[in-house]
């Protein structure tokens, strides 16, 4: 018998770069690599970063986030291949009334002077270089150039990608974040600042070059962790700095992540 089951239609988002799951099994703690490299999975992690999220999940909706919340749903307990499932439409374009097709019917035409869609006559006896000259001609008239990169403006999603996204820098920035946080953790079930001082203080501590070198930022290639010895006072300085610079980057990921804008 036929397959009777409608089809799900496609979604559309403005950047080629959404996530791709493949056939295999989905593991949340080794994502597959065109899922890694969508801005839309670090939306996600870092969402799961936010504490005012957090706050608003445990109280069942209520509280800083819960406009957002309402749309996005739970994420601490989900991975990312489920949440995507219920909310990529969100992220997608619209759907629209009309597609690209060859109108064989009246019923299947815009109206004139529609806002959404153009009719358009192609003579058939000309060549397809001045048929392609002349629709770029046309199309132009009636349609917005688009602009280099991606762009908030030419979505219209409900929550939208930005127009300036590196994965690299939110890979590491979420790295380094993580990193720094889960050693800030640990440190504080070791006592507090009261009990531990100068010494015994500091080894809870992990300095932000060892961040950097944990993290395996490019720049640490060959760096060992926790080592003083020996001509890496420059390079420790320059994963210092790093290091800082992608922390700070992270605090304004996991703040964009809980609005309808990201990165």
């Amino acid at each position: 018998m036929p397959n009777t089951t409608p089809k799900k239609r496609a979604l559309y988002f403005n950047t080629d770069s959404y996530p791709l799951f493949g056939r295999g099994v989905y593991s949340e703690d080794k994502p597959p690599p065109f899922v890694i490299k969508s801005p839309f999975y670090w939306w996600f992690k870092f969402l799961q970063l936010n504490a005012d999220y957090q706050q608003t999940e445990k109280n069942n909706g209520v509280g800083p986030c819960s406009a957002v919340f309402a749309d996005l749903g739970a994420v601490s307990s989900t991975d990312f291949k489920t949440w995507w499932g219920l909310h990529s439409h969100l992220f997608a374009e619209p759907r629209t009334n009309y597609k690209l097709v060859v109108a064989n019917s009246q019923a299947e035409l815009a109206p004139f002077n529609s806002a959404e869609a153009l009719n358009f006559v192609v003579p058939l006896n000309w060549s397809q270089k001045s048929l392609k000259k002349n629709f770029s001609l046309l199309i132009s008239k009636h349609v917005a150039a688009g602009k280099r990169g991606v762009n908030v403006a030419d979505t219209n999603a409900v929550y939208k990608i930005g127009s300036r996204w590196n994965i690299g820098a939110l890979q590491d920035a979420y790295k380094v974040y993580t990193i720094r946080q889960a050693n800030m953790a640990r440190g504080a079930t070791k006592g507090s600042k009261a009990q531990f001082k100068g010494a015994e203080s500091a080894k809870f501590q992990l300095a932000w070059a060892d961040v950097a070198i944990r993290a395996k930022l490019k720049v640490s290639e060959g760096m060992v962790e926790g080592k003083l010895t020996g001509d890496v006072s420059e390079k420790r300085r320059t994963l210092t700095i790093l290091a800082n610079r992608h922390y700070k980057r992270a605090l304004e990921f996991i703040k964009a992540s809980a609005s309808n804008q990201f990165p």
